[in-house]
């Protein structure tokens, strides 16, 4: 059956069981149903930052192995140039034997190269040149596939319903860009309006056909590197004018002639 329940605080009083099970559960249920049908991957925040030669992570939450995780205050490694790509991951332990919780937890790793191990989670990369600076900012949407010197969120598992996406960070970007030149193509302003009034990721079967509808071919899965190389095309497109595979329709869609 449906249940509501309200713990009662009452001062002087020794709280009961039954209160202090209820405080549990409340939170703990009401995220596991909200996230049940998320997949593996960053629900929220997570934001790589850089600070005097120390890579960090901010707050979020993720889920791992169908669990949540909670980072609650911001954890920080520090790094050196190699000309080699590093990765910044999360690594999952072993269940820690408790006498009153289940625990689990995950730490903050900076490891060379680009292998990643079944219990680990990637939260960026970057390739960073000797005397120089370790960016994680952007100066525009095609420099976030930049390959020296910037930090790469392009193949970073964010988790969704039913399929993980892109960050959102990458759709926020495009849209930011793409805005001051929308005409009156509903596509585009229906996609950017939606990247824009959201926190959360954007579902990556919405950008997929979105991406197929805008460049006129047959919708088919994309990796996230295509997706960004696609989605930078049509911004081009966007800023230019210019038709995507063939003539332009007034509202700037393509058709692909024969």
């Amino acid at each position: 059956m449906f249940e509501h329940k309200i713990p009662q605080f009452t001062p002087k009083r020794i709280l009961s069981r039954e209160i202090l099970l209820s405080v549990r559960d409340i939170a703990y249920q009401e995220q596991a149903v909200r996230y049940a049908g998320y997949c593996d991957g960053i629900i929220a925040g997570c934001e790589l930052f850089e600070e005097e030669m120390r890579i960090g992570v901010k707050n979020g939450l993720v889920k791992f192995g169908g669990r949540l995780y909670v980072l609650t205050e911001k954890m920080e490694l520090c790094y050196q140039p190699t000309d080699e790509w590093a990765m910044v991951k999360i690594r999952f332990g072993l269940q820690i034997p408790s006498k009153d919780l289940v625990y689990y937890t995950g730490k903050l790793v900076l490891d060379n190269g680009l292998g990643m191990q079944s219990n680990e989670l990637e939260l960026g990369r970057f390739k960073l040149k000797k005397g120089s600076r370790l960016r994680t900012d952007y100066i525009n949407f095609r420099d976030m596939e930049t390959e020296y010197d910037t930090v790469n969120l392009l193949h970073v598992v964010q988790a969704a319903p039913v399929e993980a996406t892109v960050s959102p960070k990458i759709t926020r970007l495009f849209a930011q860009e793409a805005f001051p030149f929308l005409n009156d193509n509903p596509m585009d302003i229906s996609f950017c309006s939606i990247c824009l009034s959201t926190e959360q990721a954007v579902s990556r079967d919405y950008i997929q056909w979105y991406i197929s509808r805008r460049m006129n071919t047959d919708y088919r899965p994309l990796d996230n590197i295509k997706i960004h190389r696609s989605l930078s095309e049509i911004l081009e497109a966007i800023r230019t004018g210019g038709a995507l595979g063939g003539r332009k329709t007034p509202w700037g869609h393509s058709i692909l002639l024969d």
